[in-house]
């Protein structure tokens, strides 16, 4: 029987990364000090769109926009307080403070999504990220990450090469007829094709390769792909950058579009945002589908994100091997303890493996995982990626 690999991550697997200029991807704590390095994201044009937040935040924390630049701030209890308070006003029937309420937390989202939006590349920078997406693919792993960013996904996609069969006729460019084959649907970029690795299908889907973004029907596109989805996933705990979800609102108050059929319908996409703008489809506005880090996650409130952790219990439950890398099991996310628990109820992994620096941790895993053996703990990806290859 072959041994059932399964990793885990957090954004402090992505601490090893940084731009040309230094700066690190952002945790929860500290989502301000890094977006403010960013000339594009600290211009005053930016801070202009986006200073609600800052208003609101110096209201109830006393912070300014320079203490939010030079210390942490607590992103979760930020939110928290905002879901608290939109909950509350709309139970009042409070219009404009809701309206109020929830710009400020679609202005804080957009932010985080554009500074994580500024490391879209970074893992192509470096060595032990790449060695990382080649580990994952060669052991046909399976991936659970927390993080919202489309990194390991990358990884993956260069590991497997890109594909040099491409269809007839395509090149690129947009469909005059609007009619694409089957061959171009099924085919991608890469060997690994990214929109079948993530273990659950959306309504609409956008061809991951070259050229113009091209869209087709999730059903369509599903049953091209008559082999079905990958074995090997990645579930998406928190939900992603490029998975979205119509909302039913025109972008552009001018337009006289008026059919909302597409609300609640889920889009995969490709994340981008810009100058703190919604993201738009076809004039509509489409909502990240994520989970922010408020202290009251709801995982069941969408359809996508319920399975996604239905089957990561699945996955831990037979696994043999587990990595754990960039994430420390805060007590306030008790939903991934109970995950822990429920998975490890009647089994233990055989080896576990840590990656981070806060050792700490170890104790934590030992109970949710039933572990009594040694854990092994490295510092950093980079040992990690070592030790690996002096295994192998």
């Amino acid at each position: 029987m072959s041994q059932k690999v399964v990793y885990l991550f957090g954004a402090g697997i992505n601490r090893g990364l940084m731009d040309r200029d230094g700066i690190v991807p952002p945790l929860a704590t500290d989502l301000f000090v890094q977006a403010m390095k960013f000339p594009r994201l600290s211009h005053e044009n930016y801070v202009r769109k986006i200073e609600p937040v800052f208003e609101y935040i110096k209201k109830y924390w006393k912070l300014d926009r320079k203490d939010l630049s030079t210390n942490h701030f607590d992103l979760e209890a930020c939110y928290t307080l905002l879901e608290l308070q939109l909950n509350e006003a709309k139970s009042h029937g409070s219009h404009k403070d809701t309206i109020k309420l929830q710009d400020i937390i679609l202005k804080l989202t957009i932010l985080f999504a554009e500074t994580l939006q500024e490391f879209e590349y970074s893992a192509h920078n470096s060595d032990a990220f790449q060695e990382l997406g080649k580990i994952i693919y060669s052991e046909n792993a399976d991936v659970l990450t927390f993080n919202y960013d489309t990194l390991i996904e990358s990884t993956i996609e260069s590991a497997s090469l890109v594909l040099g069969r491409i269809p007839p006729g395509y090149r690129g460019g947009p469909h005059e007829s609007g009619e694409i084959s089957e061959d171009e649907i099924r085919y991608s970029h890469f060997n690994w094709n990214r929109p079948l690795g993530y273990g659950v299908k959306f309504d609409e889907v956008m061809l991951h390769r070259a050229g113009v973004p091209t869209y087709v029907e999730g059903e369509r596109f599903y049953n091209t792909h008559s082999e079905g989805l990958y074995n090997n996933v990645i579930l998406k705990l928190h939900g992603s950058l490029n998975w979205f979800v119509y909302s039913g609102v025109n972008r552009y108050a001018f337009t006289n579009k008026t059919d909302v059929s597409n609300k609640g319908k889920t889009l995969l996409s490709r994340g981008h945002w810009w100058f703190n703008e919604p993201a738009v489809k076809d004039g509509e506005i489409i909502e990240p589908l994520i989970i922010t880090p408020t202290l009251y996650k709801n995982y069941s409130g969408n359809v996508l994100i319920s399975s996604v952790w239905e089957q990561a219990k699945k996955l831990l439950d037979g696994c043999n091997r587990l990595v754990i890398g960039g994430y420390s099991f805060p007590p306030t996310d008790f939903a991934v303890r109970k995950l822990f628990l429920e998975a490890f109820e009647s089994h233990s992994p055989d080896e576990i493996i840590v990656i981070n620096p806060d050792t700490s941790v170890v104790r934590a895993i030992k109970d949710l995982s039933h572990f009594d053996k040694p854990i092994l703990v490295c510092e950093d990806l980079d040992e990690f990626v070592k030790l690996y290859r002096n295994e192998n």
